[in-house]
């Protein structure tokens, strides 16, 4: 899967927008989440992921030194931490214990995990197929206050690849 430029820019520009609101990344090393949707296949993710990440890195030099959460979203129950530095995210031996498994799950139980467990996650990325979206939007809205509003950025993967935030 190769990222179009145009991707890439939008991809860019809303890191930008996120990591510039008030209250959010004052310098240092920055801490940021990379949500990984088990309901995406895992050539899939070891393509895209990296590329991302790759793209970040030659885009600022804020993303040499990251503190990278790789959190794992099996299930609306599963949901596991990995904490990696950001150039292991890139290799294949990362995803070996990734597994593919199509199931529809809740994403306010995400928001509320992420809420608990990532709050000090400056950038969120969630990369999802957009298939999971069980519930009401509003509702997981609400759970995303007041840590994961403006911090959050869903990718998702389909025919063609669509960044939401807010």
């Amino acid at each position: 899967m190769n990222l179009s430029p145009v991707f890439l820019m939008k991809f860019k520009n809303t890191v930008e927008r996120i990591l510039h609101v008030p209250g959010n990344y004052k310098g240092g090393v920055l801490e940021m989440a990379v949500v990984l949707d088990h309901n995406v296949s895992r050539e899939t993710m070891q393509d895209f992921v990296p590329q991302l990440l790759k793209s970040l890195k030659m885009h600022s030099e804020i993303f040499r030194n990251v503190r990278l959460n790789l959190v794992h979203w099996e299930d609306t129950e599963e949901i596991f931490n990995q904490v990696i530095p950001m150039s292991m995210a890139g290799m294949s031996s990362c995803y070996e214990n990734y597994d593919c498994q199509c199931r529809c799950k809740d994403l306010k139980k995400l928001m509320q995990y992420l809420k608990v467990f990532q709050a000090r996650a400056k950038l969120i990325i969630l990369v999802t197929d957009g298939a999971n979206e069980e519930g009401s939007v509003e509702s997981m809205k609400t759970a995303m206050l007041p840590f994961l509003d403006k911090k959050l950025m869903q990718i998702v993967i389909g025919e063609e690849l669509v960044i939401r935030y807010r």
